[in-house]
């Protein structure tokens, strides 16, 4: 398999410490399975109809297949090349002697999942595991760890497995400490992600959250549940959830009620993170991304946390409203519409607003007409979803993350030029409009050193100016038609002699250098940029 970038970066998370997060009740690796060290970004479901989309670190969840499908076999070569971790199955009662053969050709983890557990709950715990880990390995971060950490630490100090759930009863984390007795109550609650819809548990939330304390709640006969206690996780006054602990072998005490209430305010922090998990997510990823345009360092995982493989190009595309459009909608609004959009066709799309452009990331770049198809769709759906058209520019191929700062220049080059004429393309690369981004930093330069023009040059344009004549556009006009005075005297309806009475003045009466190639083309480019006053060239 391919080198991830980033793999085994110090506080990378790795397809074994998610089987670990998860523990062997939901998921685990086969025995002697490579790739348990790869970096694991997020889980990808495998459609067979479907291209299997660039993933450097994804978790391949094979859906509807059994392990001895050809398609599981045909896929891992395909997987490992691009870019994944690890690939799931469940094993159906199958021997997996082959498939686990293919997967450590290939260098990718075989992970089987329990059959109770639908696949929509397991893509939801590795989303939940991996992006928390994502805020806790940024660097401006200032968390204490998640949520299944803080349960494993509750359960080693309190000797009984643990579980936090919020106020819906949705199991959100639990520990996996095999030295602690369960009973088959919590199974079903962690393979369903929510506890069993039973009488006594609607009593017992509602007991717990009337309560100030920890509640203990003893076994029941009827159906084998251990002896608990629980405590609810309250924000403020405001309920969030709750913390519940097994009680197998001795009863929790005061010190412990203590140490368990304690818990609950860094609990609550999580929670409140939990339940705004995509939108922490997003922002997260798009002050990383911001960052990276901005031209500061990236830590190890980045690549692998924003899917860019090794042996692909990423593409950086910019959107901004054209200046003097009128009222244009505000930037979140932009911000959405691009985002919305750009998501159906990118996989944890990143995005950013940046001043007046909104930047989005296509990290593993196969196809070279995805951007452009992207970017003209997006384009296309803002104008009709805000009533304002949207520019779109398209910056060249970069590799790493490292390249994203030169390519955010790109994008602004070709925007400085599409977002201020009228008639310039509504998508564009640099390549498309090459001749206008050159001029533009000619011009740009030009003005920023106040390089005075030549003399017959700025002769001619005082001329201009003062007699309302046409030299100027006379001339831009004749080199644009490569010195052909027939076609420049149709153009200006103009007789050929009067063109070459005019020719003839600028050169001799101006000074306006002519005679060599490189006379031209330097008399040429000052025309171009010298300031047009009063919005036109004069009148001849």
């Amino acid at each position: 398999m391919d080198e991830l970038p980033g793999r085994r970066g110090p506080s990378a998370l790795t397809v074994a410490d998610l089987v670990h997060t998860l523990g062997t009740v939901v998921i685990r690796a086969v025995p002697n399975a490579a790739g348990l060290g790869n970096i694991a970004s997020g889980p990808v479901i495998f459609d067979p109809m479907d291209e299997l989309p660039d993933s450097p670190g994804g978790v391949l969840l094979m859906v509807g297949l059994a392990p001895d499908s050809p398609q599981v076999g045909t896929t891992m070569p395909a997987a490992a090349k691009r870019g994944y971790s690890a690939l799931v199955v469940k094993a159906r009662g199958q021997p997996l002697h082959d498939v686990a053969d293919a997967a450590k050709t290939a260098g990718i983890a075989l992970l089987v999942v329990d059959e109770a557990v639908p696949w929509r709950h397991l893509d939801r715990l590795i989303v939940s595991v991996t992006s928390s880990h994502s805020r806790n390995d940024h660097p401006n971060d200032t968390g204490g760890g998640d949520l299944f950490v803080l349960a494993n630490a509750i359960a080693t100090a309190l000797k009984g497995a643990v579980a936090i759930e919020d106020l819906d009863r949705n199991v959100l984390a639990y520990s996996n400490l095999e030295q602690h007795k369960v009973d088959r109550m919590r199974r079903i609650g962690i393979l369903a992600r929510r506890v069993p819809e039973m009488e006594k548990h609607v009593r017992q939330y509602r007991e717990l959250l009337l309560a100030d304390g920890v509640i203990h709640f003893p076994y029941d006969p009827t159906d084998g549940e251990l002896p608990r206690c629980a405590v609810a996780v309250r924000a403020g006054r405001q309920p969030v959830g709750s913390i519940w602990v097994i009680e197998a072998d001795q009863p929790v005490g005061p010190e412990g009620e203590t140490a368990l209430q304690d818990a609950c305010r860094l609990a609550a922090i999580h929670i409140l993170q939990a339940q705004n998990a995509v939108d922490v997510e997003r922002q997260l990823r798009a002050e990383w991304l911001r960052s990276l345009l901005e031209g500061h360092g990236s830590l190890a995982t980045t690549a692998t946390r924003f899917g860019m493989a090794a042996d692909l190009p990423s593409v950086v595309v910019g959107f901004t409203f054209p200046a003097g459009g009128g009222p244009s909608p505000l930037l979140p609004q932009l911000t959405t519409a691009v985002e919305q959009y750009c998501g159906v066709f990118l996989t944890n799309v990143s995005c950013v607003a940046i001043g007046r452009t909104v930047y989005v990331l296509f990290p593993s770049v196969r196809d070279d007409e995805t951007p452009r198809r992207v970017a003209t769709g997006a384009s296309k759906a803002v104008e009709a979803r805000l009533g304002h058209p949207a520019r779109a520019a398209i910056s060249s191929e970069g590799r790493g993350p490292s390249a994203l700062h030169q390519l955010r220049r790109e994008v602004d080059q070709i925007l400085a030029v599409i977002g201020s004429v009228d008639s310039a393309p509504s998508v564009a690369t640099a390549t498309d409009i090459y001749a206008q981004i050159l001029l533009t930093t000619l011009g740009r330069e030009f003005a920023r050193n106040e390089t005075p023009l030549h003399s017959g040059i700025q002769a001619l344009l005082d001329h201009d100016r003062a007699r309302g004549t046409e030299y100027r556009s006379t001339l831009c006009t004749y080199f644009g038609a490569l010195g052909d005075v027939a076609e420049t005297a149709r153009q200006l309806n103009i007789h050929p002699n009067t063109l070459r009475y005019r020719l003839r003045r600028a050169a001799v009466g101006f000074g306006v250098p002519l005679g060599y190639p490189d006379d031209i083309l330097t008399t040429w480019l000052q025309l171009r940029l010298a300031p047009v006053q009063d919005g036109h060239e004069g009148r001849q």
